[in-house]
Protein backbone atom coordinates (compact mmCIF):
# COMPACT_ATOMS: atom_id res chain seq x y z
CA UNK A 1 0.00 0.00 0.00
CA UNK A 2 2.81 2.33 0.87
CA UNK A 3 4.51 1.71 -2.52
CA UNK A 4 1.26 2.57 -4.29
CA UNK A 5 1.06 5.91 -2.43
CA UNK A 6 4.68 6.75 -3.26
CA UNK A 7 4.09 5.87 -6.93
CA UNK A 8 0.94 8.00 -7.07
CA UNK A 9 2.76 10.92 -5.43
CA UNK A 10 5.60 10.64 -7.99
CA UNK A 11 3.12 10.59 -10.89
CA UNK A 12 1.38 13.72 -9.55
CA UNK A 13 4.73 15.46 -9.01
CA UNK A 14 5.89 14.60 -12.55
CA UNK A 15 2.60 15.83 -13.97
CA UNK A 16 3.10 19.17 -12.24
CA UNK A 17 6.70 19.52 -13.44
CA UNK A 18 6.41 18.14 -16.98
CA UNK A 19 5.40 20.24 -19.99
CA UNK A 20 2.28 18.44 -21.15
CA UNK A 21 1.51 20.50 -24.25
CA UNK A 22 0.79 18.54 -27.38
CA UNK A 23 3.97 18.24 -29.50
CA UNK A 24 2.30 19.66 -32.60
CA UNK A 25 1.30 22.78 -30.71
CA UNK A 26 4.91 23.34 -29.66
CA UNK A 27 6.29 23.36 -33.21
CA UNK A 28 3.56 24.69 -35.49
CA UNK A 29 2.67 28.39 -35.09
CA UNK A 30 -0.64 27.86 -36.93
CA UNK A 31 -1.68 24.23 -36.46
CA UNK A 32 -3.81 22.74 -39.23
CA UNK A 33 -6.84 22.37 -36.94
CA UNK A 34 -6.90 26.11 -36.11
CA UNK A 35 -9.44 28.25 -38.03
CA UNK A 36 -7.93 30.00 -41.05
CA UNK A 37 -8.35 33.72 -41.70
CA UNK A 38 -9.03 34.32 -45.39
CA UNK A 39 -8.93 37.66 -47.16
CA UNK A 40 -12.24 38.89 -48.60
CA UNK A 41 -12.61 38.13 -52.31
CA UNK A 42 -15.42 40.57 -53.13
CA UNK A 43 -15.02 44.32 -52.92
CA UNK A 44 -17.46 46.26 -50.72
CA UNK A 45 -20.42 47.85 -52.50
CA UNK A 46 -19.78 51.17 -54.22
CA UNK A 47 -21.33 54.34 -52.80
CA UNK A 48 -24.66 55.54 -54.27
CA UNK A 49 -24.49 57.36 -57.60
CA UNK A 50 -26.73 60.41 -58.10
CA UNK A 51 -28.80 60.25 -61.29
CA UNK A 52 -31.37 63.00 -61.28
CA UNK A 53 -34.16 62.30 -58.77
CA UNK A 54 -33.19 58.87 -57.45
CA UNK A 55 -30.03 57.47 -55.94
CA UNK A 56 -29.03 53.92 -56.66
CA UNK A 57 -26.31 51.61 -55.43
CA UNK A 58 -23.97 50.20 -58.02
CA UNK A 59 -22.47 46.85 -57.22
CA UNK A 60 -20.16 44.76 -59.31
CA UNK A 61 -20.00 41.09 -58.54
CA UNK A 62 -16.89 40.64 -60.63
CA UNK A 63 -14.92 43.27 -58.71
CA UNK A 64 -11.54 42.01 -57.55
CA UNK A 65 -9.19 43.36 -54.95
CA UNK A 66 -6.02 44.63 -56.55
CA UNK A 67 -2.58 44.17 -55.08
CA UNK A 68 0.46 46.12 -56.06
CA UNK A 69 3.50 44.13 -57.09
CA UNK A 70 6.93 45.57 -56.51
CA UNK A 71 9.23 45.55 -59.50
CA UNK A 72 12.36 43.47 -59.01
CA UNK A 73 15.30 45.47 -60.23
CA UNK A 74 18.49 43.78 -61.35
CA UNK A 75 21.60 44.46 -59.28
CA UNK A 76 23.68 47.43 -60.44
CA UNK A 77 26.30 46.85 -63.12
CA UNK A 78 29.60 46.53 -61.18
CA UNK A 79 31.68 48.06 -64.01
CA UNK A 80 29.44 51.14 -64.12
CA UNK A 81 29.63 51.43 -60.32
CA UNK A 82 33.44 51.30 -60.55
CA UNK A 83 33.51 54.00 -63.25
CA UNK A 84 31.26 56.26 -61.14
CA UNK A 85 33.71 55.73 -58.25
CA UNK A 86 36.65 57.06 -60.31
CA UNK A 87 38.05 53.88 -61.84
CA UNK A 88 39.46 54.21 -65.37
CA UNK A 89 40.11 51.53 -67.97
CA UNK A 90 43.86 50.75 -67.92
CA UNK A 91 43.88 50.61 -71.73
CA UNK A 92 42.75 54.28 -71.77
CA UNK A 93 45.62 55.31 -69.45
CA UNK A 94 48.59 53.41 -70.95
CA UNK A 95 49.43 51.26 -73.96
CA UNK A 96 47.65 48.12 -72.78
CA UNK A 97 45.13 45.80 -74.50
CA UNK A 98 41.43 46.47 -73.85
CA UNK A 99 40.94 42.80 -72.96
CA UNK A 100 43.91 41.06 -71.36
CA UNK A 101 43.71 37.23 -71.56
CA UNK A 102 43.68 35.79 -68.06
CA UNK A 103 42.47 38.94 -66.31
CA UNK A 104 39.87 40.44 -68.67
CA UNK A 105 39.04 44.17 -68.84
CA UNK A 106 41.09 45.95 -66.15
CA UNK A 107 40.18 49.18 -64.33
CA UNK A 108 42.19 51.22 -61.80
CA UNK A 109 42.06 54.57 -60.03
CA UNK A 110 45.12 56.42 -61.43
CA UNK A 111 46.06 57.86 -58.02
CA UNK A 112 46.39 54.36 -56.51
CA UNK A 113 49.15 53.20 -58.90
CA UNK A 114 51.25 51.06 -58.71
CA UNK A 115 49.58 49.07 -55.90
CA UNK A 116 45.95 49.28 -56.98
CA UNK A 117 43.39 47.75 -56.50
CA UNK A 118 42.88 46.83 -60.13
CA UNK A 119 39.35 45.58 -60.86
CA UNK A 120 39.04 42.87 -63.50
CA UNK A 121 35.79 42.30 -65.40
CA UNK A 122 34.75 39.70 -67.94
CA UNK A 123 33.13 40.63 -71.28
CA UNK A 124 29.70 40.84 -69.59
CA UNK A 125 30.86 43.38 -66.98
CA UNK A 126 30.93 40.84 -64.13
CA UNK A 127 33.61 41.46 -61.48
CA UNK A 128 35.86 38.42 -61.56
CA UNK A 129 38.98 39.50 -59.68
CA UNK A 130 40.69 42.25 -57.72
CA UNK A 131 44.45 42.53 -58.32
CA UNK A 132 47.12 44.22 -56.21
CA UNK A 133 50.54 44.80 -57.85
CA UNK A 134 53.18 44.84 -55.12
CA UNK A 135 56.64 46.11 -56.25
CA UNK A 136 59.55 43.86 -55.25
CA UNK A 137 61.38 46.93 -53.89
CA UNK A 138 58.56 47.44 -51.36
CA UNK A 139 58.83 43.80 -50.30
CA UNK A 140 62.66 44.05 -49.98
CA UNK A 141 62.27 47.24 -47.90
CA UNK A 142 59.84 45.38 -45.61
CA UNK A 143 57.18 48.04 -46.20
CA UNK A 144 53.74 47.73 -44.70
CA UNK A 145 51.26 48.09 -47.50
CA UNK A 146 47.69 49.23 -47.23
CA UNK A 147 45.45 49.50 -50.24
CA UNK A 148 42.47 51.79 -49.98
CA UNK A 149 39.73 50.31 -52.10
CA UNK A 150 36.21 51.56 -52.69
CA UNK A 151 33.99 49.00 -50.98
CA UNK A 152 31.09 49.70 -53.38
CA UNK A 153 33.26 48.96 -56.41
CA UNK A 154 35.58 46.19 -55.23
CA UNK A 155 33.42 44.32 -52.75
CA UNK A 156 32.91 40.67 -53.53
CA UNK A 157 33.41 37.33 -51.87
CA UNK A 158 36.85 35.82 -52.47
CA UNK A 159 36.87 32.25 -53.80
CA UNK A 160 40.63 31.77 -54.03
CA UNK A 161 43.90 33.74 -54.31
CA UNK A 162 46.74 33.67 -56.86
CA UNK A 163 50.21 35.10 -56.20
CA UNK A 164 52.79 35.32 -59.00
CA UNK A 165 55.76 37.34 -60.28
CA UNK A 166 55.61 39.81 -63.20
CA UNK A 167 58.76 41.48 -64.62
CA UNK A 168 56.84 44.66 -65.48
CA UNK A 169 54.33 45.90 -68.04
CA UNK A 170 52.91 49.25 -69.22
CA UNK A 171 51.49 51.11 -66.25
CA UNK A 172 53.62 49.23 -63.69
CA UNK A 173 57.09 49.04 -65.29
CA UNK A 174 59.03 47.82 -62.25
CA UNK A 175 59.23 44.09 -61.32
CA UNK A 176 56.35 43.21 -59.02
CA UNK A 177 54.10 40.47 -57.73
CA UNK A 178 50.43 40.14 -58.63
CA UNK A 179 48.16 39.27 -55.72
CA UNK A 180 44.91 38.21 -57.40
CA UNK A 181 41.76 37.85 -55.28
CA UNK A 182 39.43 35.77 -57.44
CA UNK A 183 35.72 36.38 -57.00
CA UNK A 184 34.85 33.39 -59.21
CA UNK A 185 35.69 29.70 -59.04
CA UNK A 186 38.69 28.18 -60.81
CA UNK A 187 36.35 26.75 -63.47
CA UNK A 188 34.84 30.20 -64.08
CA UNK A 189 38.29 31.72 -64.66
CA UNK A 190 37.99 30.34 -68.19
CA UNK A 191 35.62 33.23 -68.95
CA UNK A 192 38.68 35.49 -69.26
CA UNK A 193 41.18 33.00 -70.69
CA UNK A 194 40.52 34.08 -74.29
Amino acid sequence: MRNALVTAALVVLLALIADVKRPAAQFAPNPPWAPQQLAPTIAPPAPPVETGEKARTVTHRSAKTHTRHKAVRPPPNPRQVAEKSGYKRVSDLVNFPKFFPGLGVIFVKPDTLPLGPFLCFDRRDRLIATVYMVPIKDIDDHKSLEAAGDARASAGPVDHVSFYFNPGHPGVDMPHYHVVLWHVTKQQEARVAK
